[in-house]
């Protein structure tokens, strides 16, 4: 008996030796397993918000969550960024398949700017409602920003903002977004940005919606027209190049008079950075406009093409893998979790008294353990237990 307790001893002590050292594994593994499970719940709760708002299920579904994690494995940004930015899309009431084919060209855009992926999506959705398109323009739009905000001192964060001001008016008279974001960089160079050029923006389109008339000492009179013989506004570069022809022959204070009667006190340094801007940085960003298609997705590839680029676009598919693990762990957990609920239910169930036994039983078995075990020490050792 002796030699065989002495090979069990030996046995243990080796099964021990082994679990110390795979200790660390062990370690290793529980918290690659919980970051796992984490993140895959980070991800399901920013695609159960897309689901809320947009009402997504099923195929549907499904479809939205394939997308998030395919832009989250091959961009700087994550699964679950990307999920966000669908929500912003839901929000401004896009389906399913506007979602699926917006996003890609936001995400460009994102990436290209710098800028927030969310509000980057709010700048996008918002002004396409705003203007009229459809969501299968949102590329395009996307490129339209890129072009504007890299070739005018201005950025997609403050083209935003001015764009909140001004796009509805602009979508109501049916000035493209192109003429309208080439005139907001053309104020961005004067230095009117942002809420400033947005409010300013809004009052020039609303004066320009009616007859425009200047007045000066070399030409007398001069009327532009602002909409075409069917009715429709003319395009608001080229109402503005016609106020340029007329603004070229006034004094300096004939100028600023006409700036002031036509789009009053608030809005006149804005028109005049409009009527002022230099031929070549016209001839610039509208050039750069009117060509803009793929803009944002060479900027965002030059913008990622250096080692902090690699590191984040790493990150995004580290996430994607955690994802993949996670979506294996969280049947599991989720099973464990519903039978403790179920458990945790039954005890609420209880009576009053029926719980108050439970409490008197548990505190006499806390009372009586320590009890016990020297009773069972006592009649094993008394010897030991009388020294």
């Amino acid at each position: 008996i002796g030699e065989a307790g002495q090979v069990l001893q030996n046995a243990g002590d080796k099964i021990s030796g082994a679990g110390e050292k795979l200790l660390p594994i062990t370690a290793g593994v529980t918290a690659l397993g919980t970051a796992a499970v984490k993140t895959a719940s980070d991800f399901d709760s920013a695609m159960s918000k897309v689901a809320a708002v947009s009402g997504a299920t099923g195929d549907d579904l499904q479809a939205l969550r394939d997308k998030a994690r395919e832009m989250g494995s091959k961009t700087k940004f994550s699964a679950s960024e990307a999920a966000e930015a669908m929500n912003y899309m839901a929000m401004a009431g896009w389906k399913t398949n506007d979602m699926l084919s917006g996003i890609d060209g936001i995400m460009n855009l994102a990436a290209a700017s710098g800028e927030d992926l969310a509000t980057t999506s709010d700048i996008v959705t918002d002004a396409l409602t705003a203007f009229g398109l459809t969501a299968q323009g949102s590329g395009h739009f996307a490129d339209v920003l890129a072009a504007a905000s890299s070739n005018a001192n201005t950025n997609v964060s403050m083209l935003g903002e001015s764009f909140k001001y001004c796009a509805p008016i602009a979508g109501a008279l049916g000035f493209s977004c192109e003429d309208t974001a080439e005139a907001l960089g053309l104020m961005a160079n004067a230095g009117i940005k942002s809420t400033q050029s947005g409010t300013s923006m809004r009052s020039i389109m609303t004066a320009l919606s009616g007859d425009v008339k200047f007045c000066s000492a070399a030409f007398g009179e001069m009327e532009i027209a602002t909409s075409n013989s069917d009715g429709s506004m003319r395009s608001l570069s080229d109402i503005l190049a016609d106020c340029r022809v007329a603004f070229d022959q006034m004094s300096e204070s004939e100028k600023a008079s006409a700036a002031e009667t036509l789009v009053g006190k608030n809005a006149m340094s804005g028109f005049l950075a409009l009527m002022n801007a230099a031929p070549a940085d016209i001839d610039k960003l509208s050039s750069a406009i009117a060509n803009c298609d793929g803009t944002s997705l060479s900027m965002a590839e030059t913008m990622q093409d250096n080692l902090a680029g690699q590191l984040t676009i790493l990150k995004s598919q580290l996430e994607e893998l955690a994802i993949s693990f996670g979506e294996i762990l969280m049947p599991v957990i989720r099973d464990i979790i519903t039978k403790i609920q179920g458990f945790v239910d039954k005890l609420n169930a209880l009576d009053p008294a029926t719980k108050q036994t439970i409490i008197k039983i548990g505190l006499m078995a806390a009372a009586l353990g320590p009890l016990l075990i020297l009773s069972l020490i006592h009649i094993s050792e008394p010897t030991r237990l009388d020294v």
